[in-house]
C-alpha cells in the first residue's frame, strides 16, 4: 500500500515529504526496504514475527533518542503540519498523546513518549501485538478532534486509506 501512486510520487513519500521538515529523523518500519532505498530515510527492520502498527512503534522507539515520537500510518497523505504541531506543543505529562475523530482514538496519528518502549516490549513479548493493548499500561491523553477544526476543516490530517474506495477518493481530492 505505501508504494501506490499519489499525485505526483507515492504515498509513502507523501507523509515522509510532509515529516521530514518537522522531525530530526523520520523512521519507515517494515520487512522489506528496498523499494524505499531511494527515500533518503532511516529504514528499520521490522525482525519479529509479529505484525503490525505495535511492533513498528517498538522499533522506532528503541532506534530514536527522542523523548518523543510521532507514529503515523503510511497511508495518511493528507498530514497537516500545523495539526501535528499543535499536538506537540499538547504535551505534557501523559505517555501517549492522541486525537478522538468521530468517535475513534487516532492511534496511528499520535505522539509515543519514550517511556512507552518497555511496556510495548513486555507486551510484544508475552504476544500482543495491538496498540490498544499498550494503552492499558499508558497514561494516554486524548484531545477531541474539535482542537484542530481550525487548522484542518474537514480533519484529513486523520484520514487513513484502507480501502481501494478511500484511495480512490483521496486522489480525487489530490486531483482537483
Amino acid at each position: 500500500k505505501a508504494l501506490l501512486p499519489f499525485g505526483d510520487s507515492t504515498l509513502i513519500e507523501t507523509v515522509i515529504a510532509t515529516l521530514r521538515p518537522l522531525f530530526k529523523t523520520v523512521y519507515v518500519v517494515g520487512r522489506d526496504h528496498e523499494p524505499l532505498a531511494d527515500l533518503a530515510v532511516t529504514a528499520l527492520t521490522d525482525d519479529r514475527d509479529d505484525r503490525g502498527p505495535l511492533v513498528g512503534l517498538a522499533r522506532g522507539l528503541s532506534a530514536s533518542d527522542a523523548q518523543w515520537c510521532f507514529l503515523v500510518g503510511c497511508d495518511m497523505p493528507f498530514l497537516s503540519p500545523q495539526v501535528i504541531g499543535r499536538m506537540a506543543s499538547l504535551l505534557d505529562d501523559c505517555d501517549v498523546l492522541a486525537a478522538v475523530v468521530e468517535g475513534r482514538l487516532q492511534l496511528l496519528h499520535a505522539f509515543y513518549s519514550a517511556a512507552c518502549l518497555p511496556k510495548a516490549m513486555e507486551l510484544l513479548d508475552g504476544g500482543g501485538t495491538s496498540l490498544k493493548g499498550l494503552l492499558a499500561a499508558c497514561k494516554v491523553r486524548s484531545v477531541d478532534g474539535s482542537a484542530f477544526l481550525d487548522l484542518d476543516p474537514e480533519l484529513t490530517s486523520f484520514m487513513d486509506l484502507d480501502t481501494e474506495e478511500e484511495y480512490r477518493a483521496a486522489r480525487r481530492i489530490v486531483e482537483r
